[in-house]
């Protein structure tokens, strides 16, 4: 089975770009457009749309995306376990994750390829909710989500990271070490976007807490800063505040709450050797070294 051609257009529905397929399938711009229209013609209908904004698919093109997606990874799992049978670990794996699980990948990958040298990754950085998109759609095979936003994926607790308080250096509070959040009821409050800040969110949820969000932002960044400039605090998961530690005062919630990080994937029954041996890796890693 020749796949190449759904795998330039899974290419460019992922980028929205031709250009973009074209450099990362080591072929020209024109061969990318001919192979479509191609296809287009197997078809009987096109499959994208050209606009300002770049590519995107038709809804006739929308309707056979994910049998397009299906054939590819069904391709991918046959050479895989092919590569089993003749006992070579070999394969690849596209991993979902967020920004701070960064901190752990390095070390979890190398860990990983001493004992599969030959099982290489792609690494999808986004918010939760591209998570879950990739996950359901095949761009991504592991995905690393928090138990708060996990949409009924098979889920699996990997560690806890403890949620912090910060606020603006020098700001006068009862302890220098940890804060009751009931104490911030109609402070000024820095929210990221929902997928990003979902346990900061729940906790608002739960206690009830009246706060004033006065900042809508999408980045751990760009929270940090505006805490530093004074327009309120902020509720961050600890693996989010490294390298940021002395730039704010950061407290430890009253009582502790903590944000649960997990690895999930779409359907468990349905993975290829290669996806199979890094997710039970993963699961039995140690994330606390």
């Amino acid at each position: 089975m020749d796949t190449f051609s759904y795998r330039v257009i899974l290419t460019i529905v992922q980028y929205k770009s031709f250009q973009k397929a074209a450099e990362l399938h080591n072929v020209t711009p024109p061969a990318v457009s001919h192979l479509v229209k191609q296809l287009e013609q197997e078809f009987g209908f096109s499959l994208f749309v050209r606009s300002r904004h770049g590519v995107s698919l038709t809804t006739t093109g929308e309707s056979v995306l994910g049998l397009i997606q299906g054939i590819v990874q069904k391709e991918d799992q046959l050479k895989q376990v092919i590569g089993s049978l003749n006992s070579l670990d070999k394969g690849h794996v596209r991993l979902g994750i967020f920004n701070s699980m960064c901190k752990y990948l390095p070390e979890l990958i190398q860990s990983f390829n001493k004992k599969y040298p030959h099982i290489t990754f792609e690494m999808f950085q986004g918010a939760y909710e591209d998570i879950i998109e990739w996950l359901k759609t095949g761009v991504a095979d592991i995905g690393f989500l928090s138990k708060t936003v996990n949409p009924g994926f098979p889920f699996y607790e990997i560690f806890s990271d403890p949620l912090m308080c910060i606020l603006r250096k020098g700001t006068k509070t009862p302890s220098e070490t940890e804060i009751p959040l009931e104490s911030l009821v109609n402070t000024p409050f820095v929210m990221q976007r929902e997928s990003c800040d979902a346990d900061a969110r729940r906790i608002m949820e739960q206690l009830h807490l009246d706060v004033r969000t006065v900042c809508h932002v999408v980045d751990d960044k760009t929270t940090v800063e505006m805490v530093k400039a004074g327009f309120g605090f902020a509720i961050m998961p600890l693996l989010t505040m490294y390298g940021f530690e002395q730039e704010v005062k950061m407290l430890r919630i009253v009582p502790p709450e903590k944000r649960i990080i997990g690895v999930s994937v779409r359907d468990e029954n349905d993975l290829s050797p290669a996806v199979r041996k890094a997710f039970d890796y993963i699961k039995a890693y140690d994330f606390s070294v």
